[in-house]
């Protein structure tokens, strides 16, 4: 029944039996959170307006629509601290507002966040929302490998254009009408029951996708895919239909008719926690490796500092001896002018020399001979001392004799007046 389609009327209190979100404690909570403020308040104001900004319940600024959405979503920025604010929780909320009040909007939200693990893809690090992308991935490389091939050639990824589809359950771009039959079958099956959607839209646009280039493609695969399930009307029915309708239980079909066990999807979880294991050894390998590049990096630029400053050193040296070098050159150089000076003077010696030898050895003969006659008279003058050395020795030795002679005749007289003293006394 709920595959052929849950009635307008019913749909709301459906939805909420169905995840079990009847909470009256829950709703006296959020009442006391209306009271309070929120750091986000500004955001979600900013936001509101982009909000299903062509809708009639949500277009008026000071409507109950953005009421009530503003209401709601600040609440729960308030009640989840950790996830706060996200514009694809407007998203969300928009057709739950749709179908019930906002203090039940409020409750249905949060079991959506929580039992039905939405909460994973508004996180900081969005892990939740990485593995369903991861997942999908899987999922279209094995049911469509022709798109999946296309999607790689062209570079598309699928968080360019699916990370909106699990992130506000295709209510951002999709037709309201279509998005109420998605959340009829999510609170119904799960969260993961949004993958029957995404493949069989994929699926049933597969032509059109493998012949579009990157530009056209992005676009139209976030907000395109659904043109196939318009209903085309014709004549004065056409000019009666105001808005555009839609083959929604073809739509459901398409999606119950792909297959998608939860043994498959576990499968692919565990896959994608191992690439994750992976990943993280990869990084923390390539951290420690540039790490180790790093403490290398910095040896090696003290080593390089050090040798600069040998360097530095090395270059003062080579200045100093380099400066020694041009002196010693400089010297060399005036020694050698000195040398050629000196062995001038030299051959001009010789010169002399060669041309006044008998002159010199005249010279010498005379200075000979000069020599050989005060020697001569040197001796004369020797021989002549040598005499009177020898009279004045002689007359020495008379002297002395002389001198014994009156010591012995001044001690006879001394004798002689002794006697006489004793003689006379």
């Amino acid at each position: 029944m709920i595959q052929k389609g849950i009635p307008q009327a019913l749909r709301g209190m459906i939805w909420q039996l169905m995840s079990k979100s009847k909470d009256s404690e829950l709703e006296s909570t959020y009442a006391q959170l209306l009271k309070e403020t929120s750091t986000h308040e500004k955001m979600i104001m900013r936001d509101l307006n982009r909000t299903f900004p062509k809708h009639e319940f949500f277009k008026d600024q000071d409507g109950l629509g953005q009421e009530g959405l503003f209401n709601v979503v600040k609440a729960y920025s308030l009640y989840d601290t950790e996830v706060g604010y996200c514009q694809g929780i407007s998203f969300v909320v928009g057709p739950l507002l749709l179908n019930m009040p906002d203090e039940e909007a409020f409750c249905v939200l949060v079991k959506l966040m929580t039992f039905y693990n939405m909460r994973s893809h508004f996180l900081p690090g969005m892990d939740g929302l990485q593995l369903r992308l991861y997942q999908f991935d899987r999922l279209v490389e094995e049911m469509l490998p022709k798109v999946h091939n296309h999607l790689q050639a062209q570079g598309i990824n699928s968080s360019m254009y699916a990370s909106q589809w699990f992130m506000t359950l295709f209510a951002y771009k999709f037709p309201l009408s279509l998005v109420f039959r998605i959340y009829d079958t999510i609170f119904t099956e799960g969260i993961e029951a949004i993958f029957r959607f995404s493949i069989a839209l994929l699926k049933k646009n597969e032509k059109r996708i493998v012949e579009m280039e990157f530009e056209t493609l992005l676009e139209y695969l976030k907000s395109g895919l659904f043109e196939n399930y318009q209903i085309n009307h014709t004549g004065v029915l056409a000019q009666l239909v105001k808005e555009t309708q839609y083959h929604t239980n073809d739509f459901v079909k398409d999606a119950y008719d792909i297959r998608i066990t939860p043994k498959k999807l576990n499968k692919y979880q565990q896959a994608y926690y191992a690439h994750q294991e992976a990943e993280k050894r990869k990084l923390l390998a390539e951290a420690e490796a540039i790490e180790k590049l790093r403490s290398n990096n910095i040896q090696l630029s003290s080593r390089v500092k050090q040798l600069e400053g040998s360097l530095q050193t090395l270059n003062r040296e080579h200045v100093e001896l380099a400066n020694e070098l041009i002196n010693t050159r400089m010297e060399l150089a005036k020694s050698n002018d000195e040398n050629k000076e000196l062995h001038s003077t030299v051959e001009e010696l010789h010169k002399i020399v060669e041309l006044q030898p008998a002159e010199i050895e005249a010279k010498l003969r005379e200075e000979m001979n000069i020599l050989a006659e005060k020697n001569i008279s040197l001796v004369q003058k020797n021989n002549l001392l040598e005499d009177q050395l020898a009279n004045l020795e002689n007359m020495l030795i008379e002297s002395k004799m002389r001198y014994a002679e009156s010591e012995n005749e001044r001690e006879v007289l001394q004798r002689k007046w002794n006697d006489l003293k004793k003689a006379l006394g």
